[in-house]
């Protein structure tokens, strides 16, 4: 904040609008810097959007983690204008849930103030975070340089911005947004995310009702599809219950948030037990009760009846309004238009070849874990 500071200071560009730098005090004491200028300070009535600053590590790239409320623009400015942008709103669904114990500034402006605004937080290396080992020798300087660069170009891009003087016309709906491998950030309005859900999972159902309804095998193409989505739900449930019991091993050694100084830490911790554990599932299914049948067709039916759960999935948390739901559109979309595309290629010379992904399944397991 001090070098964004200076560095404005010592521009020739000139500003729309007016920047405040606001250097709090008492976060963990119920927020009370924040409530204090928002609701007391004769410069808050003029505020129109504002970039809160957090950290839940010491390092890496910082995430926009909440953004809004129902101010698309906002996300849109900080898409085009942060240099190296890393957001998801998945992080903001999780975070505004509860689940996580804590609270931001954030809250404070947009509850007390009205005001629309950007949370970002560093979340890499949490486990030294508000810790004895939290020191300054552990920032890394490259992050902090990253997030100045971000931060600026965003700050300068809205001080800049005809939008932000009347920021409250601009108020309508939700979005979403997710970076690419973190490449860039798509971020597109909710309205937009409920239609594409509700025509993808309609074509998943109508492909799955075209497979499985076929008259003169109905009954038994019924039996086989619903064998494979229990065991399925199954081997997920199983997955679900391996990786609780690591964590829970992980907690009574006294090392419980270990998982939380890299991303590769928790990946292989938990991600190498959910592998195993679906592995082993799928492997005692096909050897005691699929002995005799074809492979190319097991992989098939396996394949239509994980496509069904996240079918369902999609389309039940588009109805709950949840603009996480993006996460299912993946899952269901590329596996099935892949699958389609290559199934009539192949079909024209004779052949027939399946796809069949369970990578998602054990990135799921391990989202909800660590979640948990």
């Amino acid at each position: 904040m001090l070098e964004i500071l200076s560095t404005l200071s010592k521009s020739s560009e000139p500003l729309q609008h007016a920047v405040i730098f606001l250097f709090n005090g008492a976060e963990e004491n119920i927020l009370q810097a924040s409530h204090g200028f928002i609701t007391q300070h004769e410069w808050a009535k003029s505020i129109r959007a504002f970039i809160n600053l957090e950290a839940a590590g010491v390092g890496g790239k910082e995430l926009v983690f909440q953004t809004g409320p129902e101010n698309p623009w906002l996300v849109q400015a900080y898409v085009s204008a942060a240099e190296h942008p890393f957001a998801s709103v998945v992080a903001q669904e999780i975070f505004q849930s509860g689940i996580i114990p804590a609270d931001t500034d954030f809250r404070i402006y947009r509850d007390f103030g009205n005001i629309p605004g950007i949370d970002l937080a560093f979340i890499e290396n949490g486990y030294i975070y508000h810790t004895k080992y939290d020191t300054s020798d552990r920032i890394l300087t490259d992050s902090i340089q990253r997030a100045g660069d971000n931060i600026l170009a965003v700050l300068k891009y809205l001080a800049t911005s005809d939008k932000l003087a009347k920021s409250f016309e601009y108020r309508h709906g939700n979005v979403v947004f997710f970076d690419i491998l973190g490449l860039f950030v798509l971020a597109y309005p909710a309205r937009v995310g409920t239609i594409m859900n509700y025509i993808i999972a309609a074509i998943a159902f109508i492909y799955l009702s075209k497979k499985i309804l076929q008259p003169k095998t109905k009954v038994n193409n019924m039996k086989k599809f619903f064998t494979a989505f229990g065991l399925t739900l199954l081997s997920w449930l199983s997955t679900l219950v391996t990786v609780l019991i690591v964590a829970v091993f992980i907690s009574l050694i006294g090392r419980s948030l270990s998982w939380y100084s890299h991303f590769y830490v928790s990946m292989s911790l938990y991600g190498t037990a959910a592998t195993a554990k679906l592995i082993l599932v799928h492997t005692l299914a096909k050897k005691f009760y699929y002995k005799n049948m074809n492979d190319q067709y097991l992989g098939d039916v396996f394949f239509d009846a994980s496509l069904m759960f996240w079918a369902i999935a999609l389309t039940v948390l588009t109805q709950i309004g949840l603009c996480s739901a993006f996460i299912c559109t993946l899952w269901v979309a590329f596996p099935l238009f892949t699958k389609l595309m290559i199934h009539k290629e192949f079909r024209q010379k004779g052949k027939n070849l399946f796809l069949f992904f369970h990578f998602h399944d054990v990135l799921k397991i391990v989202t909800l874990a660590l979640a948990m």
